[in-house]
Formats: C-alpha cells, structure tokens, sequence
C-alpha cells in the first residue's frame, strides 16, 4: 500500500501545494466520467441538458504560486437541435499560510457560443465576469476545503445587442480529500434575465438552482475463492469508484415561440454518470492466529495492506501494540508516502543523511520510516523531548487521540473544558486525549460501553478495529455529509 518516494538531494514539502484541481469539473457545475461531460442550460426558458466532452489543461507554477487552466467545451442536444462550444482560459494566485492555501481565481479569455435552431446565442470576454475563491484547510492526512463563486454572462441573441440574455449565477462549493474517499458538492444560484429593449413585453426572467456531487470511494471486500484446490482461501479486493451526480430545479416562464404564456415552467430532475470501477487485489497475509478472531476479518484486512507485516506469521491479536508498529499501521492504512533516501552514486558527491527525528529510532530500526512519516506530518509526537519509545506499547488514549488528529476534527470538541465525555472513567482521562476521545465518541469511532479504559494498553486486534471504523467514517459519514446532507435539503 505504501507510496515510497526515492530522495536524493531535495524533497518538496508535502504541505507545498494541495489538490488544487476541483473534482467538479470545469467551472459550470457539470458531471463526468472517462468519456462524456454533462450540463444543464436554462437561457432558452427550458432547461436543455447538454452533452459532449470537455478538455482540461491544469497548469500550476509553484515558484510564482500561480495556477493556468483551460478548458474546451464541445457540446450537444440533438433533440433540441442545440450546440454549445466554449474555450475559456482562467488564471489564479495561491497563497500558502499556516497549513492553508487560499487560491484567487479570475477569467483571462472566454468565448462561448450556444446554437439553438437557427438561433445563437453569443458571449465573449467582456461579457462575462466571473471570480472565485477557495481555501484549503490541510491536516494530516485530509484537506477540507471551501470556496465561492460569484458570475455575470451576457449573451446576445442573433449579433443583436438590443436582445439579450443575462444570467448571473452564485455558487458555493464544499469539500473534502481523503485516502479512502473523497468529495466535492458545489451549489449553483442562477438568475436569469431575457431583455428585448425593442418589444418590452417578451421580456421575462427565471431562476434556476444546480447541484452537483463528486465522490470518489476506494471500497473494500473479501472475496471467496470458489476453486478448492487452491493455495489460499480468498482475498482483499479494493475498488474504487468515482460517482457524480447533478441534480437541478427551475422556475422559468412558459414560453410558445410567439410569447410568454400564463403560469409558470416549475420543475425538477436529476441526472448521473458513474466511471468504471477499478479493482485492486491486496496481497494474501500468512497471519494464522487471527482466524476466529473477534477482529480477525478487520486483522485480515490490515494485515493485506502491509500494516501488519505480510511475512508475519502470527500477529498477536491480543498482544499490545507498540509505538513503532502502530506508526507502521497509520502510514500503510492510509497511504501516506514513504521517503526512503537513495544511496548516493559514487560519482556524486557524498551527501550527509539527514538526521534521525529521535534519538532512539535510527536507520536500523524496522519501524524508522514509518516513524519520520508520521512525526514529519503531526501525527504522532515523542514522549520526551527527542525521544520516541517505539517499543514502549500504545495506550488506547494515544490511539485514539492519534486517530482523530488524522482527520484533524479535534475542534469538534466543547470550548468549554468543564464538559465531560460520559464515560464513567472520565477523570482518568488524560487532558491532552479528552478533546479526541470526546470526537472519537461523537463520530461513532470510540467502543462503545460505559468505561474507556484510557490508560490501558491497546492491542493489535483492537487497533485493528479503530482503524477500519476510521475508515468506514471516512468512506460513509464524511460523504454523508458533504452530499447526501446537502443535497437532499
């Protein structure tokens, strides 16, 4: 599972630049997978879904902290004998402070053009306005992030600047990355205006609002081996899937192709479109005292990721967990990059390795990259100044505090610190562990039951168990919501 990361001289700090390309693709609120990009436009007083394929080009310059992207848009409705073709190019700056990037988004060229019959509709750079603002929140392992967009697009009908159509649009987006899933929802308000300055009374406007949904998910499963004669029962197969949805209301006139008649056009649908899911088998453990196991499936399902070694035989599911092993756990079960140092040719000037973070883990400990990993990202920290104790085991109030900060929702916790977290041990909870415990039990990822038992050492069965409930509130509860609570409001 773990990406490894050959270093040689420089190493750019994984902090240095987000996932800074949306999920939602383009800039207008559409879906899409592999091969087409849908929309849905409102300028005609219908809503038209359009289809086709867009080509993006992401651009981002890390010494001007500068972004250049471009998009081309081909698109059609044949049932509506409609065409829509787009370029625009739009530019931005980043900012990097404190763990943040806020990205400033404005246009730098634009054309679109929208044939509808044997009518087009026409806007070019001076008649589209249209800036965007995002900040990416990072932490260990996940980036939240937040943006705003406000648009003005003028469109003239026929090359006739007394008949136009003006659409000015609010947006907001909302979002998430993780190792295990990931989500964007951004919410579009349309307004829009149809204005004959030579016959008045055609003139009508209408609103519309878009919603639309990315979410990639990378899902476990065991599969059976269905063959007998086989060297191993079954298996760990990951697959990751990458679903959008777009869901659109409207308020429009009702329009005969002559004028406007009475009522109103109110409606509402939604539309899909799903990328083909990729598979991913996991190696086979040669763990055997999990079996039976009150964890074992989650046991086995570390021990497929590497977490627990491969080659281990016995893992010790009862057994305490120690320091180092549980940094080798965090690292391989969420993916977070290794960077292991290349020797050095012997042509090229020998260079000094860095230095070790801890004075008691070097090179020749198992666990030592695991270790840099994650005290480089805040994840864990040593017990003493310069010291780590990778062999010292694990209390369940260090587990379990490790394993909010890896979210980094250790703000959820009360402000006011005379709270308690409800289990009848509280007062044995250590002050540095009672904001993540009290998370941990919000989110549904503590055990359950009366008594926390924080100063006890945690084995690795029920490290096992925190782990994979880590993940389900990764791949489930933030998705919820991110999409589901949104937009189904």
């Amino acid at each position: 599972m773990k990406k490894i990361l050959l270093l040689v001289a420089v190493v750019l700090s994984f902090t240095s630049f987000p996932s800074l390309a949306s999920n939602i693709p383009g800039y207008e609120g559409g879906i899409m997978n592999e091969n087409t990009y849908k929309e849905v436009i409102f300028i005609t007083g219908e809503p038209i879904v359009m289809e086709g394929t867009i080509d993006i080009d992401i651009k981002i310059n890390e010494k001007k902290n500068t972004i250049d992207e471009r998009y081309t848009y081909k698109l059609q409705n044949p049932l509506k004998n409609a065409k829509l073709t787009r370029t625009i190019r739009i530019v931005g700056t980043l900012s990097d402070n404190d763990n943040q990037t806020v990205t400033t988004r404005t246009i730098e060229r634009f054309k679109e053009t929208i044939d509808i019959g044997k009518t087009r509709y026409e806007a070019r750079n001076e008649d589209y306005q249209w800036n965007q603002s995002t900040v990416v929140h990072k932490k260990p392992i996940l980036e939240y992030f937040a943006g705003d967009i406000f648009a003005r697009k003028t469109y003239t009908i026929n090359k006739d600047d007394t008949n136009t159509i003006t659409v000015e649009a609010v947006g907001k987006t909302v979002g998430y990355n993780s190792p295990w899933s990931s989500t964007e929802t951004t919410t579009m308000e349309y307004f829009i205006q149809y204005e004959n300055q030579l016959d008045p009374s055609t003139n009508w406007v209408g609103t519309a609002t878009v919603e639309a949904s990315y979410n990639r998910t990378k899902d476990y499963s065991y599969e059976e081996n269905i063959p007998i004669q086989t060297s191993f029962r079954g298996g760990q197969n990951l697959v990751e899937l990458h679903e959008n949805v777009l869901k659109y209301s409207y308020n429009l006139p009702r329009l005969n192709g002559e004028g406007i008649l009475p009522g109103r056009n109110i409606g509402a649908d939604s539309l899909s479109i799903n990328t083909v899911p990729v598979p991913e088998r996991l190696s086979i453990p040669k763990a055997k005292d999990i079996i039976g196991h009150e964890y074992q499936y989650e046991l086995f399902l570390l021990a497929s990721m590497d977490a627990f070694p491969l080659d281990r035989t016995y893992i010790g599911p009862n057994t305490p967990i120690s320091r180092g092993d549980f940094a080798r756990v965090i690292v391989e079960s969420m993916d977070i990059p290794v960077k292991v140092e290349e020797e050095t040719s012997k042509r090229r000037k020998k260079e000094e390795p860095k230095a070790p973070i801890f004075k008691d883990v070097d090179r020749n400990n198992p666990n030592f990259y695991y270790v840099e990993a994650v005290a480089e990202r805040g994840i864990m920290n040593g017990k003493d100044k310069g010291y780590f104790y990778p062999n010292r085991p694990l209390t369940r109030a260090e587990a379990y505090t490790t394993a909010i900060r890896l979210l980094g929702l250790e703000n959820l916790a009360p402000i006011n610190k005379n709270y308690t977290t409800g289990y009848l041990d509280d007062k044995n909870i250590p002050s540095w562990a009672k904001d993540y415990i009290y998370v941990a039990k919000e989110l549904g990822i503590a055990v359950k039951g009366d008594y926390f038992y924080p100063n006890r050492n945690i084995t690795n069965g029920e490290v096992a168990k925190l782990i994979v409930d880590l993940i389900n509130y990764m791949q489930e509860d933030l998705r919820y919501d991110y999409r589901e609570n949104i937009l189904n409001n």
